[in-house]
């Protein structure tokens, strides 16, 4: 039971966060060295991943789980998924507080990009609800409230989230490569 409840919490983790603050700025495409972003771009990308690195500072710490205690564990994910809910407000408020990236289809990329957090928030609110009210007295219990979790946050898998909206425009994506706040904080881009 340790492994599924941590599952749940890790792929959550994985799925909506890590991937997406991790994601964010890194990539393993080489540079076009003949040509480089415009400066604009690249203070936009800068501010970007500034608000991306706030959400990611409410995930350092992933819940504890102790196997003899299943409501103690069902309270440390509880108070995860709000600390993920959380995180995902600051990155969407940090891609908006951005601005309007300077290139073109710009805006488009940032407004499926915060469509695609807002419908990620949703699913963990949903998820968040059930686990919230669930009753759980034993591991059985538990086990039940985690699958019916990870039922619902299936299909946050997906591995750049909602910087891939952004990265799939050529302009950002080679802001995002050559962003030097984006490499100070992943520490790869």
């Amino acid at each position: 039971m340790r492994r599924t409840a941590a599952r749940i919490a890790f792929a959550t983790v994985s799925a909506a966060a890590a991937a997406v603050l991790l994601a964010a700025c890194g990539t393993d495409e080489p540079l076009d060295t003949a040509h480089h972003a415009d400066p604009a771009a690249l203070a936009w990308v800068d501010k970007v991943c500034s608000g991306v690195a706030t959400g990611s500072a409410k995930l350092a710490q992933p819940p504890a789980f102790d196997p003899a205690n299943p409501q103690g564990t069902k309270t440390a994910m509880v108070s995860f998924l709000n600390s993920l809910s959380s995180a995902l407000d600051d990155m969407a408020g940090g891609i908006r507080n951005a601005g309007a990236p300077p290139v073109p289809e710009g805006q488009s990329a940032v407004d499926k990009a915060t469509t695609t957090l807002g419908e990620t928030k949703t699913k963990i609110a949903d998820t968040l609800t059930k686990m919230r009210d669930a009753k759980v007295t034993d591991q059985a219990s538990l086990q039940k409230v985690v699958a019916e979790a990870d039922t619902t946050m299936s299909g946050l898998s997906e591995p750049e989230g909602p910087i891939k909206h952004l990265r799939a425009n050529p302009e950002l994506n080679l802001a995002f490569a050559e962003s030097s706040t984006c490499k100070q904080v992943y520490g790869n881009a």
